[in-house]
């Protein structure tokens, strides 16, 4: 059959088609901008149609073949297609299908590298569970070239009459050798890494395959030889050959390869639950015990952390039960800081379940034995009142120095060798870190707020860890949003004093409009915050490090009621790092050190912009966006829609705020 590698059809189905199959929203075509070479690159995310931000989703990513593009599998009837999309929507998975540089792509490098990168991009904003890739053809075999050459990435995989071997493989070459960029003499190493025959070892995931004895656009041996080989090895593998097939797969041997590959993956996450720690009760209490990572402090606004969100958590794990969480943790503790204040800020609560996080800086400041022989105290102290203890890893860092991983790892080692020992409960925060840091290092970057204290994006995935192994229940807190509001602004007028405003230049002008509007001029001290710079006698903007260090200097000694920040409206010409490290620090700076005793909120770009609608580019505007929110800061922002100019925006939203 020749329909996988026809030539690219001009689709005349529209989304609303599709929307109208039970179980699917409105299809969304997306668009990145690729980091290997800045072009937009495409790809087409479908959410179940009860798709909750709150529940954790495992994704279906769809490889088309050669000739087609991203709406293959999205649009087409064929029996792989829409059997695929039946069987996703049945699970209640997200399903994306990208262009893979289409449409003859065979997993060339580029493909390769935006495949890579896009998985980074589904991680943000919402919570990924476990990724099986499925692809028809080209996309079967780019599915098993890219599983071998990142295992890491993908849980499961189904291709369908897909080749494992490039080296001996002859069709379509000049297509292929355009992709590869050149031939197989030429680039024999990208060949040979697109043959999944030859790493073998790396299919380590759950593996189904269909092919066919007729079929001779793509010779099913190669696939054959692959799956054979995993059988002998032990591996989970299912081998859907038909004698008599040809080159298509029908609905049957595709819904069958995907029920393998996914109870697979049900009996592989069965073995290894763990029995919930919470016992049954009309109220739960916890006491979370630890350092400034437990604690409330700048990294998150100054407002809440993980035990907060854990008690959200808690109480969407476990409906209609009263839940508390007490929040114990202090900046700079070490497990003998723990110990020392055990009774006062833990037993004294009473509670059912306490949480231990400590080792950040226990490592930088204690002996490994001094360290072991805490925890054991504290696990005996904690069982002697008649609570659980509950020991936890601390979270994954960016190496440093100060803290450098190697050691950090022997200290995690440490909490998991005391727990065996004593055989109580274990959280292994860091392994979820760090798997999310393998899987998606941008995503996980951006959850940071330095290199090691998460921001609050980073503490909900502390919560969202901490809470599944307490209760067994897998949830997501990526629907939280910054809580509303400014207090400090709030009380300060409530009780008839002064505002203290410290404002960003380019915020001046409108702020001043605004509060003469509200009648509040008189009553506002206004500090003007620079963000221009003299330089040989003319006017220029100052970098991000630069507000950064103004930042670090003038915020916290001026004690003000209220900070408003912006940032440049394009992208400085600075590296992904450093981008993130200003930006987030600007913020840190511009909070109290520990509980907000001040407002700070974040004014985007676009609202300032000269020109309606223009923000910079797409992927800087977006960063803010991801940035300003997982610091937990208000951000005065263009919603979805909105046709109202910029400046029109920013009077609204400051008038919003400021409003008595």
């Amino acid at each position: 059959m020749m329909r996988w590698f026809c030539s690219l059809l001009v689709l005349v189905l529209s989304g609303s088609g599709l929307a109208a199959e039970e179980g699917w929203q409105e299809p969304q075509d997306r668009a990145f901008v690729s980091r290997l070479d800045g072009t937009e690159q495409r790809y087409v995310l479908l959410r179940p149609a009860d798709y909750d931000p709150a529940r954790v989703y495992d994704v279906l990513i769809m490889l088309h073949g050669h000739g087609s593009d991203r709406w293959q599998f999205i649009r087409q009837s064929r029996a792989e297609c829409s059997e695929s999309r039946r069987f996703a929507a049945q699970a209640s998975m997200i399903c994306v299908s990208p262009d893979y540089r289409a449409p003859t792509s065979w997993m060339g490098p580029a493909a390769e590298a935006d495949m890579v990168q896009l998985i980074d991009e589904l991680h943000r904003g919402q919570r990924i569970g476990r990724i099986l890739l499925l692809g028809g053809s080209m996309g079967g075999t780019s599915a098993l070239a890219f599983a071998a050459q990142h295992p890491q990435l993908i849980d499961g995989v189904v291709s369908l009459n897909g080749t494992a071997n490039m080296l001996e493989y002859e069709q379509f070459q000049e297509a292929i050798q355009a992709s590869y960029g050149g031939t197989k003499d030429s680039h024999r190493e990208v060949y040979r890494t697109r043959s999944a025959e030859l790493f073998a070892a790396n299919l380590t995931m759950p593996v189904a395959a269909t092919t066919g004895g007729r079929d001779t656009l793509v010779p099913p041996d190669s696939v054959l030889r692959l799956l054979q080989h995993l059988q002998t090895g032990g591996a989970q593998v299912l081998s859907l050959h038909r004698p008599d097939g040809g080159h298509d797969t029908n609905a049957q041997d595709t819904r069958e390869a995907l029920e393998f590959v996914w109870k697979a993956l049900q009996q592989r996450s069965a073995a290894k639950a763990e029995p919930a720690v919470v016992r049954p009760g009309q109220s739960l209490r916890v006491v979370c015990l630890g350092d400034s990572v437990t604690g409330i402090y700048y990294h998150t606004g100054g407002r809440r952390a993980w035990p907060e969100l854990l008690q959200v958590g808690l109480q969407r794990a476990l409906p209609g039960r009263e839940v508390a969480v007490i929040n114990a943790g202090i900046s700079g503790n070490t497990v003998a800081d723990g110990l020392a204040r055990l009774q006062r800020d833990v037993l004294d609560h009473q509670p059912q379940i306490v949480t231990i996080s400590f080792g950040l800086n226990d490592l930088a400041r204690s002996g490994e034995t001094q360290f072991r022989d805490g925890l054991l105290e504290l696990v005996r102290q904690i069982r002697a009142a008649g609570a659980e203890p509950v020991l936890c890893t601390p979270n994954a860092v960016i190496d440093t120095a100060g803290r450098p991983e190697q050691k950090l790892q022997q200290f995690c080692q440490l909490i998991r060798d005391v727990a065996t020992e004593q055989q109580t409960a274990f959280c292994d925060v860091q392994q979820a870190g760090l798997k999310l840091r393998e899987r998606a290092p941008q995503a996980w970057r951006m959850t940071m707020s330095d290199a090691i204290h998460p921001n609050l994006d980073g503490h909900r995935l502390l919560a969202e860890t901490v809470c599944q192994r307490l209760t067994g229940v897998q949830i997501s807190l990526a629907d939280l949003r910054p809580e509303p509001g400014l207090p400090r602004v709030q009380q300060v007028l409530r009780d008839g004093g002064r505002l203290r405003i410290l404002a960003m230049q380019p915020v001046v002008e409108p702020l001043q409009q605004v509060l003469g509007q509200l009648g509040l001029s008189e009553r506002c001290d206004i500090t003007v915050w620079q963000t221009m710079g003299e330089q040989n006698g003319r006017l220029i903007a100052r970098t991000l490090p630069e507000l950064e260090a103004e930042a670090q200097r003038m915020v916290r000694p001026l004690k003000p009621d209220l900070v408003l920040l912006t940032y440049p409206e394009q992208r400085p010409e600075l590296t992904d790092e450093q981008v993130i490290h200003s930006v987030s620090w600007i913020m840190n700076w511009s909070l109290d050190f520990g509980r907000s005793s001040w407002d700070c909120a974040v004014v985007h770009p676009q609202l300032l912009s000269r020109e309606a609608g223009s923000a910079g580019s797409g992927e800087w505007s977006e960063l803010l966006r991801q940035l300003v929110q997982a610091q937990d800061l208000q951000l005065l922002d263009r919603e979805p829609g909105s046709t109202a100019t910029a400046e029109q925006l920013l009077l609204e939203r400051l008038r919003l705020l400021l409003q008595p």
